[in-house]
């Protein structure tokens, strides 16, 4: 997984990006969420910046999946804290963690994987010792 500069607009918008797929799938309600967040003008990131970004994460999920060959993609624990390290500013971690929640309840279904995902941003950005449990969604969206 390529690593990106701490509070870096590439770095949120991989937060960002992952917490749409994260189901499974990409509901339109979600892009639509982010297009309405104020996190990507905030972060100085258009709209082809983020989708290339959307891609390379994609590409970096496949690369190191654990177990594609149960149609599913897997991310560990460890890898989620490097991730959400990456944006360190308090103000930041506000907005990022706003616009994950408008993204999870945008397709108004809340999936056990989001609940996951933002449950270890709660933990990783409020305290240590976060203990989570790994990530898994069908890479169907991915291709």
């Amino acid at each position: 997984m390529r690593s990106y500069p701490t509070n870096s607009t590439k770095a949120v918008s991989r937060l960002l990006a992952l917490t749409m797929i994260v189901d499974g799938h990409l509901a339109p309600s979600e892009l639509k969420a982010i297009r309405a967040s104020s996190v990507l003008p905030r972060a100085a990131l258009d709209e082809d910046e983020f989708d290339d970004v959307v891609r390379d994460l994609c590409e970096d999920l496949l690369a190191t999946a654990a177990r594609r060959c149960s149609a599913e993609v897997e991310i560990d624990g460890r890898l989620l804290d490097t991730l959400l390290g990456e944006v360190e500013d308090p103000a930041l971690r506000i907005s990022v963690m706003k616009a994950m929640l408008d993204i999870v309840h945008a397709d108004e279904v809340l999936d056990a994987r989001e609940t996951l995902l933002i449950e270890r941003a709660f933990k990783a950005w409020s305290g240590p010792g976060a203990q989570g449990r790994q990530l898994a969604w069908s890479n169907t969206v991915m291709m």
